[in-house]
């Protein structure tokens, strides 16, 4: 419904209730009428009745007035005045002049995430051109069909304009093609299992996914990946399986990335790859409490004539001068409007520096965040706090 329609619904509603009123005064006129003419007849009753029937026209007179008056109100008619409606704050200006097709590209498509299900597809989320401006829609699985093969649409460039290439539907070929990239996956580790990576099957001219999973691993074995590779025009895998654990220990991998943890009067042992039963196994690393006077230094491995030992951690006395404070880790906070970011710091307690994450404070009326920093006094350190000025 445009704006002028609304306008008229308005304006015609008015109307009727004025109608309604004027009905209603019509009718308070006849009870008037009725009143006043019973009063002139009471005054015709003799003299004995003479107060009584003055006191009844009184009585009469001001009823009549104030009905009257009551009527002159309800029935002056009401004027509508209606109001165009604005449009909806984050909607398009539908004044401004439609533009039927995008003259420019449209905006990189954001990345999104699917859990792969058997018997279900991906159709890529897209860009529309809509009033005058670009919308994201979402991505969705989608049932596969029987030897059929989903194309994505796509936006071509078509010289003065660009133009939507829709998704169809095309006949599946019957011998694999090149495999989709692969899933991310986040490896899980078990002391005693090996973690079996998830691959892409060609099943029903059709590629489906299997999920990684963990599995038991047997003694002196090691888990081979299976792999899709291209020979000539066809693609062919792999399979993976068990293949016999090395006997000389080869070198370690490199560490696995881990979230590190901060805790008051604790230190943050990294985890370690372990040689065990011919073959690597990740140890998770943990918080610990730490001894007062104690600093903690990681394990490492070593190389001696060729062969690889580990280097365990341990405790040992933390120095009697103060060094110089380490580093600070880098802290990437989302923006958060009001408030503002307080990185975090390094903190000299009980011998050793321990590290205070960074937080949020909301942000305060005409003043400003100093940020604290670490200064040193003639080979002394000594940390100035933060403040707001």
């Amino acid at each position: 419904m445009s704006a002028f329609a609304h306008v008229d619904a308005k304006a015609l509603n008015a109307r009727l209730i004025c109608d309604q009123h004027r009905a209603l005064a019509l009718s308070w006129a006849v009870v008037i009428s009725s009143t006043v003419t019973k009063a002139l007849h009471n005054d015709t009753i003799g003299r004995r009745a003479e107060a009584t029937c003055y006191t009844a026209r009184m009585h009469a007179s001001r009823r009549a007035s104030s009905l009257l008056l009551f009527s002159i109100v309800i029935a002056t008619p009401i004027v509508a005045t209606a109001k165009p409606r604005k449009a909806p704050i984050g909607q398009p200006n539908r004044d401004a002049p439609v533009v039927a097709r995008p003259p420019a590209a449209p905006p990189t498509a954001p990345r999104e995430t699917w859990r792969p299900r058997r018997g279900q597809l991906w159709v890529a989320g897209q860009w529309k051109w809509q009033d005058n401006q670009w919308q994201w829609t979402a991505g969705h699985s989608e049932r596969r069909r029987k030897n059929q093969t989903w194309n994505d649409g796509r936006w071509e460039n078509r010289g003065d304009h660009w133009a939507w290439q829709v998704g169809t539907w095309s006949a599946a070929s019957t011998k694999p093609t090149q495999p989709p990239a692969f899933v991310e996956e986040i490896p899980q580790r078990r002391r005693g299992y090996a973690w079996v990576k998830g691959n892409w099957n060609w099943d029903n001219n059709g590629w489906e996914w299997t999920p990684g999973t963990l599995q038991k691993r047997p003694a002196g074995k090691r888990w081979n990946d299976g792999v899709w590779a291209s020979v000539g025009s066809e693609w062919q895998w792999t399979g993976g399986g068990w293949i016999d654990a090395p006997n000389v220990q080869p070198q370690p991998p490199q560490p696995l990335e881990e979230i590190r943890l901060f805790a008051r009067g604790k230190v943050w042992v990294a985890g370690r790859w372990q040689w065990e039963d011919n073959d690597y196994q990740w140890i998770a690393g943990s918080l610990q409490p730490r001894p007062r006077g104690k600093r903690w230094q990681d394990g490492k491995w070593q190389n001696a004539a060729g062969q690889w030992s580990w280097s365990a951690g341990l405790f040992s006395d933390a120095p009697s001068i103060q060094p110089a404070p380490p580093q600070p880790f880098a802290e990437n906070p989302i923006n958060r409007p009001g408030y503002i970011w307080i990185n975090g710091n390094y903190e000299w307690r009980n011998g050793d520096y321990e590290w205070l994450p960074g937080h949020w404070e909301r942000q305060r009326t005409n003043q400003t965040w100093i940020a604290g920093n670490w200064n040193n006094n003639g080979g002394t350190w000594s940390w100035a706090a933060g403040a707001w000025r």
